[in-house]
């Protein structure tokens, strides 16, 4: 029988503040305890959970008008957060033995859940932040989603696409492609064409429908997957063992050697047509002075800036190495090397200026690591760097500080993450944010200094004949995309930029706090 302390355990466990130790008891009550299972099931009516997030004042949003017959997703700020925490209900529930998933996906209960999705458009009406698929038919007009399954298997389709949902291991894909991949939880998730059914037995498959010629082709990235008959019978056709693929197609097998596997939609996927979905946008803003989205170019020595404003040019790479970003597809610079960098100009005066750079550090290994510095040091040049600690410091060189202090978690080592310096002279005020929060505050002296970053390295600093200058500064780390504005960007501005580059709706924006007290700047 489930006591008071199981379920202060499960409670804390679904806010998100249980410790190690009452997780692992918790685990271990969960096997033991079928009426505590019954209790985490009524607990995770997600449904009842989201509509309670979605009718708080401060969260409401207006739907936007869209055309008669079409649904395009739009999520409330929100939804992140609720979506994770649901995703990771369903994978919990899918773990726990003994669950009965036949019932928990019937009687109106959620089936799939929405992790992400970008520009997606859908043939049926559905509201903004819907993120419930129960059984039943879907088009997907363009775009792609990532659905997880209450057995924890993730499908990701792309439009356009027409699949129905049966029940949580079975869906039917009557066009388009989709990936599969299926935990053990799920052994036997199966995508069915109108003829064959591609049973999975781990771990992972791609598989797309070609409606007009009724061919389907399959490829299995992982583990195995068994092919059966579309009838009743289910007659075990053929197994297809990883790295290998097929295609069927009027009653005919036949091993496929063309077949494109980078064609098959993924989860990564999602986050790149989504970034490359917001590039015009952001390029209409008049104040975006320098944007460099870490395309590689026909010539691989140069770093491409698409805004050219206020006369900054493209940036020459020294050293830098091209590697993989936030996404598969994305481009990234690695910097590793004490003399690897990359060199911009930031012609002219500013007032204020906003620089935010995605990156993901390796290791901190000196005192100083570099983000984006002026050459040198003289009086209003910019500088942006991260301490040992992960801490980032910086700012206008030449004016006083007479109020700084770190006020917020630091940078990780291993993890994508935004940072933003943004500096307002006429307020008399700088800000670092680090995934939309603030780390460090300071408060700007008396001066009529105007920031001149001019000649920038990004990585590393070159300051020769300044104290200090022999230190190495070199950033050890990717870094994959660099914006510039000539004003304050707002705190809100600063969230929403770090919601709309966010490497997956699971990523989260909170950072693990320093284990020893904070220094002073």
């Amino acid at each position: 029988m489930s006591d008071e302390a199981d379920l202060i355990r499960l409670e804390e466990w679904l806010r998100g503040c249980i410790s190690d130790e009452d997780f692992a008891l918790l685990e271990k009550r969960l096997s033991e305890s079928s009426e505590l299972r019954s209790q985490l099931r009524a607990m995770a009516d997600l449904d009842e959970g989201l509509k309670r997030l979605a009718l708080t004042p401060e969260v409401i949003v207006t739907a936007p008008r869209l055309p008669e017959g079409e649904s395009t997703f739009r999520f409330p700020r929100w939804v992140p957060w609720g979506i994770a925490a649901a995703a990771a209900l369903v994978a919990l529930i899918a773990w726990l033995p003994h669950f009965n998933f036949a019932r928990f996906s019937a009687g109106g209960y959620v089936t799939a859940m929405l992790v992400d999705e970008a520009e997606a458009v859908f043939s049926q009406p559905r509201l903004p932040g819907e993120v419930r698929f129960e059984p039943g038919s879907y088009e997907l007009k363009s775009g792609m989603v990532h659905l997880r399954f209450v057995n924890g298997a993730d499908l990701v389709v792309e439009g356009p696409a027409q699949f129905t949902i049966r029940n949580a291991f079975r869906t039917d894909l009557a066009a388009g492609r989709v990936r599969a991949i299926v935990p053990p939880t799920a052994h036997g998730f199966t995508v069915a064409t109108k003829e064959v059914a591609y049973e999975d037995v781990g771990t992972e498959f791609g598989l797309s429908m070609n409606a007009e010629t009724g061919e389907s082709l399959m490829h299995v990235f992982d583990g195995q997957v068994n092919l059966r008959s579309g009838d009743a019978l289910g007659s075990l056709l053929r197994s297809v063992f990883e790295g290998n693929s097929v295609g069927y197609r009027d009653g005919k097998m036949e091993n496929s050697q063309d077949i494109d596997v980078g064609a098959f939609p993924s989860p990564e996927s999602i986050g790149h047509q989504r970034w490359i979905a917001q590039k015009k946008q952001r390029l209409t803003d008049p104040s975006l002075i320098a944007w460099f989205p870490f395309e590689r170019g026909a010539n691989a020595s140069v770093l491409v800036n698409e805004a050219r404003r206020n006369g900054t040019s493209d940036g020459r790479i020294a050293g830098a190495r091209w590697a993989t970003g936030r996404w598969p597809g994305k481009q990234a610079l690695r910097f590793e090397r004490e003399n690897d960098f990359s060199e911009i100009e930031i012609p002219g005066e500013y007032s204020e200026l906003t620089v935010s750079v995605w990156l993901k550090v390796d290791r901190f290994e000196h005192e100083m690591n570099a983000i984006l510095n002026s050459n040198g040091a003289d009086p209003g040049d910019f500088h942006f760097q991260i301490n040992r600690l992960g801490l980032p410091r910086g700012g206008l060189l030449g004016v006083a500080r007479p109020v700084q202090r770190w006020v917020g978690n630091p940078v990780p080592t291993g993890k994508w993450v935004l940072v933003v310096s943004v500096i307002s002279v006429p307020q008399r005020k700088h800000v670092i944010y680090v995934n939309g929060q603030a780390v460090l505050e300071s408060e700007l002296g008396g001066g009529d200094v105007s920031i001149r970053p001019g000649q920038c390295r990004l990585g590393n600093w070159f300051g020769e004949g300044y104290p200090g200058a022999l230190a190495s500064r070199g950033l050890c780390g990717l870094v994959d995309e660099v914006s510039v504005w000539n004003r304050a960007l707002s705190a809100s501005e600063v969230v929403t930029l770090t919601e709309s580059g966010r490497p997956s709706l699971l990523w989260s924006r909170e950072n693990p706090p320093l284990k020893i007290p904070m220094p002073k700047p």
